[in-house]
């Protein structure tokens, strides 16, 4: 048995097709976000799928998100679609989907993760407990689950362990091939948060800017993607804006555009020198502490 993610595998079309399997109309609708690429649209950028796998067999999955069916809310991660093959049933495989999640979700900082479900006794055995009930977007009504993760101890130290572990492979193998350039003008590839996000451009877009926002995206990602743009320094509109980063109140906002602004004169091969040597040079995790607050 392997745990795999959907997103970074290296056939998501041979799985695509094991989701299509699933007797259960949940899974039907989650194979269809898949098939047209609205998955992360739906429940957020830094959506992720867990495989369970057998060889080419897939034994269960889930999702792991920061949205769920339950939107608009202010309760996150959540955990869902959750599925076993009906040949793998009663082993309780899918607890390692849940633990796996569960220990990412550790590992991000989360003080606890959430299941939105109408069964009864399935998710208690797993530690999780009844939180309250809500409305679907479908103006249903489900049951929330909830499972602390914050509680000190020899539990919570394995999965910070086992999601360091986990997460530092799904981050790599994210930004495999993907221009680590920012939408807004920084350096997914020089942040000192790179570990733990494979960049706003990759398939594991967890910026920590970003999660302030809905769906994980922020504002800068969201604008140019309207506007069709490759990143904010194609935009006539850049030294006027106060979108996302560049918001006054942001005290990373200049040090942003000015990337942005020397991306459009020099480009981007230029901009990876420049960073590359200035972090050869000093010792810093923010470039405004190099660059200072003066755009020009």
């Amino acid at each position: 048995m392997k745990i795999i993610e959907y997103f970074t595998s290296n056939n998501k079309a041979h799985w695509l097709g094991e989701i299509a399997k699933a007797d259960w109309g949940a899974a039907k609708f989650l194979h269809q976000l898949l098939s047209e690429g609205k998955l992360k649209e739906t429940v957020g950028d830094s959506a992720i799928v867990p495989l369970l796998t057998d060889g080419e067999k897939l034994v269960s999955f889930c999702t792991f998100a920061s949205l769920d069916d339950v939107q608009p809310t202010e309760l996150s991660p959540w955990i869902g679609f959750v599925y076993t093959a009906p040949e793998y049933r009663g082993k309780r495989y899918a607890g390692e989907l849940l633990n796996w999640a569960e220990s990412v979700a550790t590992v991000m900082g989360r003080e606890a993760v959430y299941i939105s479900t109408d069964h009864i006794g399935l998710y208690e055995k797993y530690g999780y407990e009844f939180f309250k009930t809500a409305k679907s977007v479908g103006g249903e009504e489900t049951r929330i689950y909830r499972k602390e993760l914050s509680v000190e101890g020899d539990e919570k130290q394995k999965r910070l362990e086992n999601g360091g572990r986990w997460k530092a492979q799904i981050v790599a193998a994210a930004k495999q091939g993907v221009d680590m350039t920012a939408i807004c003008g920084l350096s997914c590839a020089h942040c000192f948060l790179g570990e733990w996000c494979g960049g706003c451009r990759s398939v594991f877009n967890c910026c920590s800017f970003g999660t302030m926002f809905p769906g994980g995206k922020c504002p800068n990602v969201k604008c140019c993607g309207e506007k069709n743009l490759d990143g904010c320094f194609d935009c006539p509109e850049l030294e006027k804006c106060e979108k996302g980063f560049y918001a006054p109140s942001n005290d990373g906002a200049t040090a942003s555009k000015a990337q942005a602004i020397f991306i459009r004169r020099h480009g981007k091969q230029a901009h990876r020198k420049v960073l590359d040597n200035l972090h050869k040079k000093y010792e810093f995790k923010k470039l405004q502490e190099i660059l200072g607050q003066n755009v020009e």
